[in-house]
């Protein structure tokens, strides 16, 4: 896509805070999904380098306004004769011998003077056009502050949601620990008094450890998830973090389609805003460069201070000999070897390639709504059918659980229940993180 603007993302260093006794003081805070996409749109590394690019645009506006008003300059100096220069005139001027010529010094062996000037621009195109061009320069800074602010709920979204199926994970995987662990303790007590074989055992303990080996990697993977999370929202990853929305509550969040239907307007999406004002700034750039063909004016005024002495005594009530100045300065460009007309026609090229950029992003932005559309669409039914396959098997594995426990199922058929039930809450977990994934994504093809 084109973009003028490409430093939207920097790294700043992590600010950690110190108590009055000297130690670091971890701060602890909860979330809902929205409050958290609020606090990172506020905290986030993104978001506050994309504030600072506005204020520097800020100050650039200023900065032009600035060269447009008065500029006022003052100096000084002083100055001594290390070797006094002498000037020759006629020696018969003071009765001496025609022709020949005297040496004098003509001056004072020490100079302190002051200067002050003031300049005033009174017509510059450029001037105009660059005061334009500053007011886009920071309307550009705005668009792509507010595109971060999407960038960022992306963001956290996924990020939010990766936690939450963390979690989810954790809690069906220590469910099924406890169960396996039940069943495990009955058939260690079948085999013990000879009612059940030693493959039924093994069977078990071997489902067990496994289960159990995924719940200590699934708590390891928790630990990562928040780290990133914390990182994202701009929080000291020391701090404590806790969600206070389920994987439940977000999903369901998610299963609304009501603007589906609706028609996609491209010229409110910022992408495009932006592009379009992206293009503004090219169609000022060749105004500016048009304009350098046109005269400049401006006036200004100087007042000049001088003391001449031959010891430094400039303090003690020495004489200062002033001087006024005040004039025009015009300038009118004639001839510029040709380069002022090759640079008009390199920022007309740059208008002409604007142009076909924005029809680009144009269609770009349609057809990655409607992609999104239907990748959310996919995800969605993903997700019904994956949550009724969960139950289904749910219920498989109590009724096979249940003819094991009276002998009618063998160990075998109870594992394959269990192994059963273990994907299908993987499909689960995968299915509504995919879900959270293509509903964030879909919100930012439309701009939502």
């Amino acid at each position: 896509m084109y973009n003028i603007k490409s430093n939207l993302i920097a790294v700043l260093f992590l600010v950690v805070g110190y108590s009055s006794t000297g130690f670091a003081q971890a701060e602890s805070f909860e979330f809902t999904l929205q409050e958290a996409q609020n606090y990172a749109i506020k905290n986030s590394y993104m978001s506050i380098n994309a504030d600072k690019d506005v204020q520097i645009a800020d100050n650039k506006v200023l900065e032009t306004i600035g060269t447009g008003l008065p500029q006022i300059n003052a100096s000084g100096s002083f100055q001594r004769y290390v070797q006094t220069p002498l000037s020759l005139i006629p020696a018969d001027v003071f009765g001496g011998p025609e022709g020949e010529f005297a040496e004098i010094f003509l001056g004072t062996e020490m100079q302190a003077g002051a200067n002050l000037r003031v300049d005033q621009l009174l017509f510059s195109g450029s001037y105009i056009v660059g005061l334009q061009a500053a007011k886009t320069y920071l309307q550009i800074s705005k668009n792509d502050k507010k595109k971060t602010e999407i960038e960022v709920k992306n963001i956290v979204t996924v990020a939010y949601g990766n936690a939450l199926v963390a979690l989810r994970n954790i809690e069906i995987l220590k469910g099924n620990v406890k169960s396996l662990e039940q069943s495990a303790f009955e058939i260690g007590e079948l085999y013990k008094n000879g009612f059940a074989e030693e493959q039924d055992k093994d069977q078990i303990e071997l489902t067990l450890a496994n289960v159990k080996n995924a719940q200590e990697q699934a708590v390891r993977t928790l630990d990562v998830v928040n780290n990133q999370l914390k990182f994202i929202l701009g929080m000291d990853i020391s701090s404590t973090l806790n969600l206070t929305d389920d994987l439940k509550t977000v999903t369901s969040i998610s299963t609304s389609q009501e603007y589906l239907s609706k028609e996609f307007d491209v010229s409110s999406h910022i992408d495009y805003q932006i592009i379009s004002t992206q293009e503004k700034a090219t169609s000022l750039l060749l105004k500016q460069q048009k304009s350098t063909a046109l005269p400049s004016l401006s006036a200004f005024y100087n007042l000049s201070s001088n003391a001449f002495a031959n010891e430094f005594d400039f303090l003690d009530n020495k004489r200062f000999y002033n001087g006024q100045l005040v004039g025009l300065n015009l300038n009118i460009p004639l001839f510029s070897g040709f380069g002022r007309m090759t640079r008009i026609q390199q920022a007309r090229l740059n208008v002409e390639k604007i142009e076909v950029a924005k029809k680009q992003v144009e269609q770009q932005l349609t057809i990655e709504a409607a992609n999104s559309k239907s990748q959310y669409t996919f995800a969605l039914s993903q997700y019904n059918t994956t949550e009724g396959n969960l139950d289904l098997a749910q219920r498989i594995y109590d009724k096979t659980k249940i003819k094991y426990e009276e002998g009618i199922s063998s160990s075998l058929e109870l594992t394959q229940a269990n192994n059963q039930l273990l994907q299908s809450q993987s499909r689960y977990i995968s299915s509504a993180f995919q879900l959270i994934q293509a509903k964030s994504n879909l919100d930012k093809a439309l701009n939502q």
